[in-house]
């Protein structure tokens, strides 16, 4: 075991044969009977939750192991009642009745096989087991279920390219000495020139827009950087900035996680309301790299983490300068700013880089944070699919090996340890505990703050707003009632 990290996750309990899944079996089963009693049409549509549930069930009970299983035995639960309440008229009272609670009753079953299959490192308490966070879990996997089935991931030539560009990237940070000196590959924050500021409202807040040219222009020897650059929505930074008149005030810098940057979204995770009125602060929220209104596709976040292998170098170095472009337009703004940052998740990570660059944050605060991309894209890859990765030479470590200069787990911290948090999740599907935990290790063993959820979670958990208000109670942002 490498020497200042975790000891690995493990899985607490997993049994040979899990009978729960004759739950979703029988549903399955149900949905045919029903379907194709009330019409071929019906049937049809039957078919589709009844397959997949039929499917996931036999998988758990007979081959219990993979997550993917879970996954869409999460997603399949609720798209079973919602059907159930479309075809009611045909499908009769008592047959709709049934299938209408076996949604629910599915995705518990598959929190339960989450939960079971769950790895926590032994420093970090296992979850409980109660329906709550059974709930939570399964509503992490049903959003991991859609990610999949969305993502895009590479096969034949797109591994081909991978694996040249990876080796070219490669080359070009030993070349340079990026590969032992990563925090070289990134030059000094430039402000925005000649940014521009309106008045907008979305999601029922009004706000101002900022935008400027992204001042991140791909090293040419870079592998990739034509199509990095080719992407012109992405050129744009943009930020929503919410600032109080009259005397200066502490701002906090939020950060979005994976496929975010949309208002409603945005503003809901960071409760805005209470930072910008409650509390009082000034709150600017940059928009990351392909994401929002910088999307080339038709989701939020579309290439970011699931285009070609290179592009995850890019997409953070991006990140990373723009997010330091923002700070400096705050402190062009406001000069001698009190500034925190805090991000959730990929913002998270994006949080977590930024503190190895700006000293002179008043904190920094990791909120579910990813910390380790390849090993989060090969946690979530269908089983035969890392396979053949792995068998093509392409690996999760290959990948962290080239992105050394953008990880914050391979730059050392430059905010003291006093002014750095972290708060994650004991059963989350989406980051692994054992991410923050590695983290955590690295900033010295900061405060951290663990709570009994998920990551889908996170803004519903009662212990989180206490801890983020104490962090920014003791880095001065806010003075204490």
């Amino acid at each position: 075991m490498i020497e200042g990290l975790p000891e690995p996750a493990v899985m607490r309990w997993q049994p040979r044969r899990f009978l729960p899944a004759l739950i979703p079996i029988l549903l399955g089963l149900f949905w045919l009977w029903a379907g194709w009693r009330s019409g071929w049409l019906v049937g049809i549509l039957a078919c589709l939750p009844g397959v997949v549930l039929i499917g996931t069930g036999a998988g758990q009970l007979l081959w219990a192991g993979d997550r993917h299983l879970g996954y869409h035995m999460a997603l399949a639960g609720p798209a079973s009642s919602v059907l159930a309440l479309l075809l009611w008229f045909w499908l009769g009272l008592w047959p709709g009745l049934m299938l209408l609670a076996g949604g629910p009753v599915t995705f518990l079953v598959a929190g339960l096989v989450l939960r079971i299959q769950h790895p926590v490192p032994p420093a970090v308490r296992p979850p409980a087991t109660g329906i709550k966070v059974l709930a939570k879990m399964a509503t992490d996997a049903a959003l991991l279920g859609f990610f999949v089935n969305c993502a895009r991931i590479p096969r034949g030539r797109a591994v081909e390219t991978d694996l040249r560009e990876l080796d070219a990237l490669g080359e070009l940070l030993s070349q340079r000495g990026w590969d032992h000196n990563p925090a070289a590959a990134h030059g000094e924050p430039v402000a925005p020139v000649a940014p521009s500021l309106r008045r907008a409202r979305a999601a029922g807040r009004s706000f101002e827009w900022l935008t400027f040219a992204s001042r991140y222009t791909p090293d040419p020897a870079l592998p990739g950087c034509q199509r990095w650059h080719a992407h012109r929505p992405n050129r744009t930074a943009a930020a929503r900035v919410l600032r109080h008149a009259g005397a200066p005030r502490p701002w906090l810098m939020c950060v979005h996680g994976y496929r975010m940057g949309l208002s409603g979204l945005d503003f809901q995770l960071f409760d805005v309301d209470r930072l910008h009125h409650e509390l009082g602060l000034n709150v600017v929220m940059p928009i990351l790299p392909l994401h929002g209104v910088r999307s080339v596709s038709r989701l939020s976040g579309g290439l970011f983490l699931d285009g070609p292998m290179a592009d995850l170098f890019h997409g953070q170095s991006q990140a990373l300068t723009d997010l330091r472009s923002c700070l400096a337009w705050v402190r062009n703004e406001q000069p001698g700013a009190s500034v925190g940052a805090i991000g959730f998740s990929l913002g998270g990570y994006s949080a977590a880089l930024l503190s190895a660059f700006e000293p002179d944050l008043a904190c920094v605060i990791a909120g579910i944070p990813m910390t380790d991309i390849p090993g989060t894209l090969w946690q979530h890859l269908p089983t035969a699919h890392a396979r053949y990765l792995e068998a093509s030479g392409l690996t999760a470590e290959t990948v962290s090996a080239r992105l050394r200069p953008v990880s914050p787990l391979a730059l050392e911290p430059q905010v003291p340890a006093s002014r750095r948090y972290i708060f994650a999740a004991t059963a989350d599907q989406l980051v692994s505990p054992d991410q923050p935990l590695r983290l955590w290790q690295h900033w010295g063993q900061c405060p951290i703050q663990w709570y009994d959820g998920s990551h889908l979670s996170v803004r519903h958990e009662v212990d989180i707003g206490p801890f983020i208000n104490s962090a920014l109670v003791e880095s001065g942002l806010l003075t204490r009632s």
